[in-house]
Formats: structure tokens, C-alpha cells, sequence
């Protein structure tokens, strides 16, 4: 089923239902959320990504980092729940057991995300991670990169997600690199004004406005 969803890629049916999917999974931020805002940069060259996994949006927030970074990207996705889904490998979803093909394509420049943590968790600080991605990295001869996620409600009707990119590190320092990037996440979340956007973040893209938002205009309009 693999090999078939990836040459189907490469044909126009296959291009077009990667568009749909592609549109839904916008869809489903700008309309969920209030906005994403990111903080970092990431580094040209391949690298393996790891986040935390701590919200229904993670998966989303991975696959707009490759469309913003226009950078073939693919997430590692345990295998049973790709089975529901597997229309999602146009859309970068690749499951997790296929070790050969994410070193390939590692090998050929591009990024390979995955949550080392090994599964959803509440939200708080970073679980135990597991080998998985230091074992990658190691073996294609790249970094890690640590990226830090969180998608919370604060001063408006909707949540905002929050991206921030950490600097590469060597295998063996994910752990400590992210748990770190992830608290100084929380930290900077918690000493912000709700209704302010944390220093050093920009939006990057615009979601669904509060009710009061979308009403201001009007009274503006009304005032005597």
C-alpha cells in the first residue's frame, strides 16, 4: 500500500487529492484556531525534527512547517493510524516503521519529523523520549533539530499555537534540548499579557477572529 500511495504522488489524481488534503488540513487551522506564531529559524540540509506531542494539532503544525520552509518533509506516523487515514502520505505521513526509506530520503536532503516522546501526552513538561530519532540521526550522519509546541486558549475565543525552533543539536542532546526549548516556552507564555503575542514570535498565519474581534468594526461604525 506504501509503494502504491507513493507512486500515486507522481500521477494527477494523486496530485490533486494531495491538494484536497492539503486544503483540509488549512482549513482545519485557520478555522480552529486563532493563529499560529513561530519563533526561529530552521537551517538549510536534512535534519530529523523532534517535538513534543501534546495536542490534536501537532500533526498540523509539522505539515505547515514544510509548506512554510517549502521543504519536502515527512513525519514518522505509527502505522495504526495511518491505516484509517493513509490518504495522508501525499500529504507527508510516513509510517514510522519504515526506518529505509526515511534514511533514504535523509539522504537525499530532506527532513524527517517524528514525537519521541512515543505518544500524546497532557499537557506539561517533556516526557521520556525514545531512541528512535537519535538512532536516525545517527545512522544518516545528521542533527536534530528541536522544535517546541504549544497550542493554548488564552485572551480570545479561539486557541493560538506557538512554534518555536530550536538551535541543531548532535545525537544525544535532543532531550535535554527540547525539555529546555519547551519550558522556556511555557515560561515565556506564562509572563505574556493573554491578549499580547510573546517576544520574538510572528505570526505566520492568520486564523479564526473572537466574536468581539469580528464586531468591532460594526460598533466603531455605530458610534455617535
Amino acid at each position: 500500500m506504501a509503494d502504491l500511495w507513493e507512486t500515486l504522488k507522481e500521477r494527477p489524481t494523486g496530485k490533486a487529492l494531495g491538494l484536497l488534503v492539503e486544503a483540509l488540513l488549512l482549513r482545519s487551522l485557520k478555522g480552529s484556531l486563532r493563529g499560529v506564531y513561530l519563533r526561529g529559524e530552521a537551517p538549510t540540509g536534512p535534519l530529523v525534527l523532534v517535538l513534543n506531542h501534546h495536542g490534536f494539532f501537532d500533526g498540523h503544525l509539522v505539515w505547515l512547517l514544510r509548506k512554510l520552509y517549502r521543504k519536502p518533509l515527512s513525519l514518522l506516523v505509527a502505522e495504526e493510524n495511518l491505516k484509517g487515514f493513509p490518504v495522508l502520505k501525499l500529504a507527508g505521513a510516513l509510517e514510522a516503521g519504515r526506518v529505509r526509506e526515511a534514511l533514504r530520503r535523509l539522504g537525499r536532503g530532506e527532513w524527517v519529523a517524528l514525537f519521541p516522546e512515543g505518544e500524546m501526552r497532557y499537557p506539561g513538561p517533556l516526557g521520556p523520549l525514545r531512541e528512535g530519532a537519535r538512532w536516525l540521526a545517527r545512522k544518516a550522519g545528521v542533527s536534530l533539530l528541536p522544535v517546541a509546541l504549544r497550542v493554548v486558549l488564552r485572551g480570545y475565543e479561539h486557541p493560538e499555537a506557538f512554534v518555536w525552533i530550536g538551535k541543531p543539536v548532535p545525537p544525544g542532546e535532543e532531550a535535554g534540548a527540547l525539555g529546555e526549548l519547551l519550558q522556556a516556552l511555557d515560561a515565556l507564555l506564562a509572563q505574556t499579557h493573554p491578549r499580547e503575542v510573546p517576544e520574538g514570535f510572528r505570526e505566520v498565519l492568520r486564523g479564526r477572529r473572537s466574536l468581539e474581534e469580528r464586531v468591532r468594526p460594526l460598533v466603531r461604525l455605530l458610534r455617535p
